[in-house]
């Protein structure tokens, strides 16, 4: 019984030091990953800057500018989401600055009241106060008194130096921060404006590869190839998920403490299965260009099967998640573009393919009716690729969207 005891309090004071670092892991791991974001930004730049003008009008250098404008956009929230707890470091900081301030204020009122106190007695104040005394008990309870008093006094001393020196580290830290948001701002604007660029270029390149019907074919063509992308992109996930569950049960037996976040936590989430038939679709207008299975191009003459089915946005272009859930997945895949993965509860997962201008991360939790992305615009129009899955099984969309 005393083991356990004693195990279960030093777990305790194990907390902060495991939550330190993991903070700190996560911190570096973020790091990492906008290092090689950047890399890859910065390679597939030098890729474009070496093509000529005539060698820009194909369409492996579209899917060049859709891969950058991808990693942009991932870059570009990123750094919104950094800029946002820089934001909160430095409401925090200031509000400790200003409890600072009041208490040291308050100290100094304190402190600056025992000297008015020892400087209206005059000289050897201390020992006038005592022998002054009409008694000997009055004598030691004046003694007793000063010997208190002196005592506050040199504590509050010393409070008032901690306060001082914790707010000097307070605002320094503040200057850091400030500063340190102020870098990111700029950062920030310089990348909206290379995505702007890139828009700017895509459209250009589209325009004069709309011109040449061939490109639309090589476009389906493509598509066809890569479905299989998505396949293997979907078994991955299941798989990464299975050994994060592993994991998570072996720390539990071995009785280490571990965190498991609740947005991991999927059966707490809305019945994925129970939606059958009512989900809403994940654009507000549009209609289906290309049937769930397997379709026949007669431009191509080849018959091609579809994981899911292919939705021409009309009017608005916002995409929106069906269903709760986790975005498990942010790709770029030859043929559809920049692909959001989202998974929902009992392994079921939806897929939005040719999306632009992101709006979410990898591991954001989502509701129904949640802002993703816009639909993209493609050699064949804006058509959004979606999607739905269970474990490894892909289902027809049309038999879980509402009637329309």
């Amino acid at each position: 019984m005393v083991n356990k005891f004693i195990k279960y309090i030093f777990s305790l004071l194990l907390i902060p030091f495991l939550i330190f670092a993991q903070i700190k892991e996560e911190l570096n791991s973020k790091n990492l990953e906008l290092k090689n974001i950047r890399n890859e930004i910065t390679n597939l730049e030098s890729d474009l800057s070496k093509l000529s003008t005539q060698e820009k009008n194909h369409l492996s250098v579209l899917k060049k500018i859709d891969q950058q404008s991808l990693l942009l956009g991932r870059s570009i929230k990123n750094l919104e989401k950094e800029e946002k707890t820089k934001e909160g470091q430095i409401v925090k900081l200031e509000n400790r600055i200003t409890v600072l301030q009041k208490k040291i204020k308050k100290l100094q009122s304190e402190f600056g009241d025992y000297l008015i106190w020892l400087y209206k007695q005059g000289d050897n104040s201390t020992l006038k106060y005592i022998f002054n005394s009409e008694s000997f008990n009055q004598a030691l309870i004046r003694y007793k008194h000063l010997e208190y008093v002196h005592k506050e006094s040199e504590e509050t001393v010393n409070e008032l130096n901690t306060a001082k020196a914790e707010m000097d580290e307070s605002i320094v830290k503040l200057e850091k921060e400030i500063e340190e948001k102020s870098k990111i701002k700029e950062q920030k604007i310089n990348e909206n404006k290379k995505l702007l660029e890139r828009k700017s270029e895509r459209n250009s390149i589209l325009t004069s590869l709309k011109k040449d019907k061939d490109n639309v074919v090589k476009e389906i063509d493509e598509k066809r190839k890569m479905e299989i992308s998505i396949k293997q992109l979907i078994a991955d996930l299941i798989e990464k998920e299975r050994e994060r569950e592993r994991r998570y049960r072996t720390e539990k037996l071995k009785g280490n403490i571990v965190s498991y976040e609740d947005y991991f936590n999927y059966n707490s989430f809305q019945n994925f299965a129970e939606l059958k038939g009512s989900l809403n679709w994940p654009i507000k207008q549009g209609k289906i260009g290309r049937d769930f299975g397997e379709n026949k191009n007669d431009k191509t003459k080849t018959v091609t099967l579809n994981y899911g089915i292919d939705l021409i946005a009309r009017g608005e272009k916002e995409v929106f998640a069906v269903a709760e859930g986790i975005v498990s997945a942010i790709e770029w895949i030859p043929g559809y573009g920049s692909v959001v993965i989202i998974t929902h509860r009992d392994n079921f997962r939806t897929v939005y393919g040719h999306l632009t201008d992101i709006n979410v991360l990898e591991g954001n939790k989502v509701i129904a009716g949640d802002l993703i992305g816009i639909v993209s615009e493609s050699l064949e129009g804006n058509i959004l690729h979606f999607e739905i899955w269970n474990e490894r099984n892909y289902q027809n969309p049309q038999d879980w969207l509402v009637k329309k």
